[in-house]
């Protein structure tokens, strides 16, 4: 049950996350619950609320419903191709063929700003209500004449995105059971069959572009789509999902490429030729060993704070040293996150500004 304690954009964005988790019933009630309680005058925030209504009726097979929110999102703005859409999908599946094409011709006309995706979903499905809509045939004899339908198997479609440690490849296809297809993942290669090919046309066999641990692979089996999630080897970023065969591999020693290379000799006029690295770190350890006094003593402390410190704690020291002029140092950031410092002045001194 959607709480009711919401505001109108909150039941929205509820709506929308569960939509994501094919959660559509309880969509459905926050996105009466965002109309409901939303402002009548916010046109563009209303328009939303029913084009996201409109999707959710799809989903749930409620047709007439989503063709009724789809022109009540159109009535509100009839620029935005987003309800078009929905009213024409709703339209196809009430078998309205001509009334759908017409629809979405309208929508794709205003689609001219609209990403190549867009446009592409538009014209499959004007592509599938010119198909349903038969040819005014003009004599009997054409009447008598039909061609023995074959039933065509669509191919599965697929597409892939990646986060820092997951590669997550999705079959767009809807109620597909776990005994439907085999999908074996290995380190270097993730194969996807159909076990029934007269109900499923897959068979995809990706040679991946980088290694994978195949034992940690999660399939999920949703209503509207499978969802494989391969772990990566190494927080690298993937420029391609498959591997093509004039792909350069580098060969690695663990995770850190091992490169051997001879350190250049410098230039000197000593006979004994002197190792210039060990001199530079000698130096540096020297500098770190130093005994420093007054305020050298007390920047270089300064300085290991900020180094070592948390984020919070630089934060605080860039803000407190900032707003006070300098006069103000703080590593506590919730003391001076939420305040605004003044310049304290030494004592014996006042502090005015330069006018």
């Amino acid at each position: 049950m959607a709480q009711s304690d919401l505001s109108a954009e909150q039941h929205y964005n509820e709506a929308n996350e569960l939509m994501m988790n094919d959660q559509f019933e309880l969509a459905l009630e926050n996105y009466d619950l965002a109309i409901k309680k939303c402002n009548k005058n916010n046109s563009n925030q209303l328009y939303s609320y029913f084009v996201g209504r409109a999707q959710a009726y799809i989903k749930l097979k409620k047709f007439p419903e989503s063709v009724k929110d789809a022109d009540s999102a159109i009535s509100l703005n009839s620029n935005d191709t987003r309800a078009y859409l929905k009213k024409g999908i709703a339209q196809y599946n009430l078998t309205e063929y001509e009334s759908a094409l017409e629809s979405l011709e309208e929508g794709i006309k205003k689609a001219e700003k609209e990403s190549e995706n867009i446009r592409k979903l538009f014209n499959d499905w004007i592509s599938k209500c010119k198909k349903e809509i038969k040819p005014v045939q003009n004599s009997s004899e054409n009447k008598d004449k039909e061609l023995p339908k074959v039933q065509q198997i669509p191919a599965i479609k697929h597409e892939w995105y990646q986060t820092e440690s997951q590669v997550t490849v999705t079959l767009l296809v809807k109620n597909v059971q776990q005994n439907d297809l085999t999908i074996t993942p290995q380190e270097n290669n993730l194969k996807i069959e159909s076990n029934n090919p007269e109900k499923y046309n897959i068979n995809l066999n990706f040679n991946l572009s980088h290694p994978v641990i195949a034992d940690q692979t999660q399939i999920k089996y949703l209503s509207t789509k499978v969802e494989i999630k391969l772990k990566k080897c190494e927080a690298l970023h993937w420029s391609k999902l498959d591997k093509s065969p004039n792909d350069i591999v580098v060969k690695k020693t663990s995770t850190i490429d091992v490169i051997e290379e001879k350190k250049p000799d410098y230039p000197s006029s000593s006979r004994k030729p002197k190792n210039w690295d060990k001199i530079a770190a000698d130096v540096v350890a020297e500098e770190k060993d130093e005994k420093l006094e007054g305020d050298a003593a007390l920047n270089k402390l300064f300085k290991q704070i900020y180094e070592n410190g948390s984020d919070e704690v630089r934060k605080a020291m860039n803000k407190s040293f900032s707003e006070s002029g300098g006069t103000v140092l703080s590593t506590n950031w919730s003391d001076v996150g939420s305040k605004k410092l003044e310049v304290k002045a030494p004592d014996g001194m006042e502090w005015r500004k330069w006018d």
